[in-house]
């Protein structure tokens, strides 16, 4: 019986020895996933949402505890919770659910980015809600106002 490879002269396809040289295909295989898990884990995903201009602070506090929501309030009390826009009406049915959903092992943390122009009535407002959905501390988020620049204007970075 002739051998399995005979037939088709597989035999002069068949190399002991590995070609000499770099190949190609595995190295950009290893590349291409090597970006796409960088890209996958990496920040620069946007999330939807509106651009607020933070009201400024000469002295702010820093916390060691980390917020475990956001709650971003936009010109025209736009509301922007866990990457939705939100009606007044549903914040806190919203919030509510949040922190059912969270769990009882710790109790979360809200930060509350407002635009400057918000007044002071909402912000309590909001700070009543976020207190009687469940949450044990509302953090309310700053600009620091670090120095003027030479044309007087203020220059300022963000601190939350």
């Amino acid at each position: 019986m002739a051998g399995l490879t005979e037939p088709l002269e597989f035999k002069r396809h068949l190399r002991c020895q590995p070609k000499p040289g770099f190949d190609v295909v595995p190295f950009l295989d290893a590349l291409f996933i090597a970006v796409f898990v960088a890209l996958n884990a990496s920040a620069f995903i946007l999330s939807p949402g509106t651009s607020i201009q933070l009201p400024v602070s000469r002295t702010l506090e820093s916390t060691t505890v980390a917020p475990s929501a956001v709650l971003t309030v936009g010109r025209n009390e736009l509301y922007f919770f866990e990457g939705r826009k939100l009606a007044k009406l549903t914040l806190e049915e919203h919030l509510i659910r949040y922190v059912a959903d969270f769990g009882e092992e710790k109790s979360p943390v809200l930060l509350l980015k407002a635009d400057a122009s918000i007044n002071s009535s909402t912000l309590f407002n909001l700070m009543d809600i976020a207190r009687t959905a469940g949450f044990s501390e509302v953090h309310l988020a700053a600009e620091l106002l670090n120095s003027r620049d030479s044309s007087g204007e203020e220059k300022s970075s963000i601190k939350e």
